[in-house]
């Protein structure tokens, strides 16, 4: 349902509404018991394409590091002068010597076989396992029927130690007191606790001196991202530490992995939360026809959580570790008061009319505390522990909405249906005097299959129209005009202290107008064959005015953004559904096959813009290297880049042999899918079950930066290409800083001569044709780099790809017992099904990442680039269903 569904559902049905409905025991009358318990595995699935040619290092043609011609450096592990063991440069790029299988010096000082790891942060990483467990009792009678279920979870999570439990009971049952009253109670309790919530791992895909090498492994990290008395990994041979000989030495490791494992192995963080979700319905059939029902909900959670952050350093080098505790209470309470009164007029038209009131309100309080300055006693967790007088904070955040709403609806012989609905709000969130909206919607639908004589193929045929506003508004206080209050302290004896206030980064705004979205909407539902095949098409097309975002305005005004009403956007699509039954068996035990395709198009458009602007800027990317952007009259998110620089339509190479890019901004993709859409089939024949989900993209760029960033270091397999003559290298030696092709075995002066070369096709800037070859180490680590033309000559309009796939998103295959069977241990029905979820691409455009890993937010906005995203992963289970 979308905006025609706004008089129930408010602001809430802007992106239109999902129902769901929970089972309330209704069913035959008697006692029943339902069981159901499944049990999987999750592994990490769809890493990057890694390379095993060559580990950490570079070429003396792209620096000299103090490495020998085949990459390696010695050292002296003994003390006695002599530097007896190979060892590696201390790099973050991997371009170095071949991988050979001969003794060399690790990090952690092992000497160990100088070949691939094939680890990746991907091995930083658990599999685990989840289960679920349900025991569901009903009770069934004349005046009444009862649902209760309890629910344990175990959830684990692929971030090392992190895993979830929740404890869930819940209640519902309806009560017939009298003929003319019924009422209904739901009680859900959730007890949840949670370890360890999965910790980012944004420094070893965002940060260079973070991605792990070819060469070492995730165990290496495991093992000494902490000394043998506990305390925090001590980098430097100099560095002070109770166990010297323990220090990491040697080249090669990476403080930025070892702080992850210390945090996600070391650190804890404990979430208690107990959750109350709670209704009490009351339905009165006052008299024939007329109808009044009173609702009165909770939702309730309590919350408390600690972090303990362990100390890192012993006590007599410095204070270090922490301690934070928190208590929320987040509390809404909501009640509606609906009345209707429904007629037959006569045996072909009947009518009917709701009236009513809705009110929801919210308090959310936090309370937390922690210590500053580190733990006074190493590995005391508490707040009076704090070296400082300890920190803390406090909010409290309010919010009322209600809304008058009411409903028209008619039906002529059930073919002709018509619906009318209007609905006020008003809202705490907007300054009085603006706080309040109106929005109607009218909907209509036509039977036709039941109006006129259609050909007997034709099984069923409906046409549909609708029209909707719903509006929407800004979050809690986030239109207010506030200013926050701070302390100079006592600044003289005697006197009081010194107050100041200061703006916050967003700054409100008084005359915000409420959003309001404008969809129209047409349909046609149609079934054929006896209902073999049906086809459900949608078209919609919808106005959103006065959208509601931050815009940036000049700092010099004390902020960086006010909130405001900044355009006009149009959001207009298809949608479409096909079901096709191409087996269908005689009995339900024969042969059957459902097939259902979902396919959907949307295209968002900027049809206006705040102050007479052109273009609303969504985000820029790495000082200046990118930009996602939405130009008035083009579809939203585009994305720019900076391209090559043109002189009479030839690239510009500039004198360091790579390509020199133009400040100038080129459109180089759009964020916006053309086409997704589902495949499902389910097949059942006897006793047996199979379902197969799979869900497909086309069209629509995503910049997985930190890909092409890995690339930059030489780890992914691209980074091959060139890196010797068999992989397409030109053979050239250096003279002055520029690559000269060769076919000799050293230059005219004895200089080397390299196998790695790459030239890139165009012109200096005089108009004269390139001709310096660079070694394809400086190409990958320029030009996948980081940084806009000011900081790097990386070309982020390679970044930006197409993301095109087809997934199987879930295979399930089940076997019922037959009832004979079945019944000798008392149950009804017994199912047996093992599942998997992700389990692999039918087709992809991106081969080293899974498609959907840069989903990173619930807006469009954040799912365009993949930095700092956990890895995805592949589920495998079994499932048992029982009743009884």
């Amino acid at each position: 349902m979308g905006a025609s569904a706004a008089a129930l559902y408010g602001s809430e049905a802007v992106n239109g509404v999902l129902l769901i409905t929970t089972k309330s025991g209704k069913g035959k009358k008697g006692l029943g018991v339902d069981f159901s318990a499944s049990y999987n595995a999750d592994r990490v699935a769809y890493l990057p394409r890694y390379q095993n040619v060559r580990g950490p290092g570079y070429p003396l043609n792209y620096n000299n590091g103090g490495q020998d011609a085949n990459g390696f450096i010695s050292y002296d592990t003994n003390g006695d002068g002599v530097k007896e063991t190979r060892g590696l440069l201390g790099a973050t790029v991997n371009f170095g010597p071949k991988f050979d299988g001969q003794p060399i010096t690790s990090w952690d000082g092992v000497i160990r076989p100088y070949s691939p790891s094939n680890n990746s942060y991907g091995n930083l990483f658990q599999n685990t396992s989840s289960s679920n467990i349900n025991l569901a009792v009903s009770k069934v009678s004349d005046n009444s029927n009862v649902r209760f279920s309890f629910t344990r979870q175990d959830n684990g999570m692929i971030s090392y130690g992190a895993k979830n439990t929740k404890n869930i009971a819940n209640l519902n049952a309806s009560f017939n007191p009298h003929k003319r009253l019924k009422m209904d109670l739901m009680v859900n309790f959730i007890n949840q606790y949670t370890h360890n919530r999965p910790f980012m791992v944004d420094r070893m895909i965002n940060n260079f001196t973070g991605m792990m090498d070819r060469f070492e492994s995730a165990d290496w990290y495991n093992t000494r991202y902490q000394t043998s008395l506990g305390y925090r990994f001590v980098n430097g041979a100099g560095t002070q530490s109770l166990t010297p000989n323990e220090n990491i030495r040697y080249n090669g490791f990476k403080a930025d992995i070892a702080d992850y494992v210390w945090n996600v192995r070391k650190n804890e963080s404990d979430e208690y939360s107990n959750r109350v979700i709670a209704s009490i319905t009351q339905h009165w059939d006052i008299v024939s026809g007329l109808n009044l029902r009173g609702r009165i909900a909770t939702d309730l959670t309590s919350e408390r959580i600690e972090n303990k952050n362990y100390s890192a350093v012993p006590l007599a080098f410095g204070y270090s570790g922490g301690f934070g505790m928190s208590n929320n209470l987040y509390n809404s309470v909501y009640g509606d008061l609906l009345l209707t009164y429904s007629k037959k007029l006569n045996e072909d038209m009947s009518f009917s009319v709701l009236g009513g009131y809705t009110a929801n309100s919210a308090l959310n309080t936090t309370l937390s505390r922690g210590t500053n300055g580190g733990l006074s006693t190493e590995n005391f967790f508490d707040v009076a522990a704090s070296v400082n007088v300890a920190g803390g904070g406090q909010s409290r955040n309010r919010f009322i909405r209600d809304a008058y709403l009411g409903t028209v609806n008619f039906d002529y012989k059930n073919i002709v249906f018509v619906e009318g609905t209007i609905r006020r709000d008003r809202t705490s969130t907007l300054a009085k005097g603006s706080n309040t909206f109106v929005y109607p919607s009218v909907n209509a639908s036509f039977v036709f299959s039941d109006a006129f004589r259609l050909p007997s193929f034709f099984s069923f045929g409906k046409l549909r129209a609708s029209y909707g506003v719903v509006g929407n508004y800004p979050g809690i206080y986030a239109a207010n005009v506030a200013y926050n209050q701070g302390t100079l302290g006592v600044q003289q004896t005697g006197g009081s202290s010194v107050l100041f206030t200061n703006l916050g980064a967003t700054y409100g705004n008084d005359l915000i107008r409420p959003e309001q979205k404008r969809e129209i909407e047409f349909g046609i539902n149609t079934k054929f064959f006896n209902n073999r095949l049906g086809l459900d098409i949608s078209y919609y097309n919808a106005q959103i005015v006065d959208q509601i975002l931050p815009l940036s305005i000049a700092s010099t005004t004390g902020a960086r953004a006010i909130l405001a009403n900044i355009g006009t956007l149009r959001n207009q699509g298809l949608e479409i559904a096909l079901n096709a039954t191409p087996i269908r068996g005689k009995s339900a035990t024969d042969l059957n096959w459902d097939i259902t395709l979902n396919l959907a198009k949307n295209v968002n458009k900027v049809e206006k813009l705040a102050n007479n602007s052109t273009e609303l800027l969504h985000a820029d990317y790495d000082g200046n290297a990118a930009q996602l952007r939405s130009v008035v009259g083009q579809p939203m998110g585009d994305i720019y880049a900076h391209g090559i620089l043109q002189k009479d339509g030839k690239n510009v190479v500039g004198p360091s042999g790579l390509y020199q890019l133009d400040p100038a901004w080129k459109k180089v993709g759009n964020a916006m899918p053309k086409i997704v859409g589902g495949f499902i089939n389910s097949f059942n024949y006897k006793n047996f079950s199979l379902e197969a989900v799979v869900d497909f993209r086309i069209g629509g760029s995503i910049m997985p930066t930190g890909i092409n960033w890995m690339t930059s270091r030489g780890l992914t397999e691209q980074s091959l290409t060139n890196m010797d003559a068999e992989r397409g290298g030109l053979r050239y030696y250096v003279d002055n800083g520029k690559g000269i092709p060769t076919t000799g075995t050293a230059g005219p002066a004895g200089q080397p001569v390299y196998n790695d070369g790459m030239l890139m096709d165009g012109v200096l800037a005089n108009g004269e044709k390139n001709t310096n070859i660079i070694s394809q180490a400086v190409y990958y680590n320029s030009t996948y780099n980081w940084g806009g033309p000011q900081y790097s000559s990386s070309r982020y309009e390679l970044y930006v790809v197409d993301n095109t796939y087809a997934k199987m998103r879930e295979l399930s295959f089940g076997y019922t017992l037959p009832s004979s069977i079945a019944s000798k241990i008392g149950a009804q029905s017994l199912t047996l099904s093992v599942f998997g979820r992700n389990l692999f691409f039918f087709y992809r455009t991106i081969k080293d990442l899974d498609a959907e890993q840069t989903n990173a937010g619930t807006r469009w906005t954040d799912n365009v680039n993949n930095a700092g995203n956990n890895p995805s992963f592949r589920t495998t289970g079994v499932m048992l269903r029982a009743s009884f």
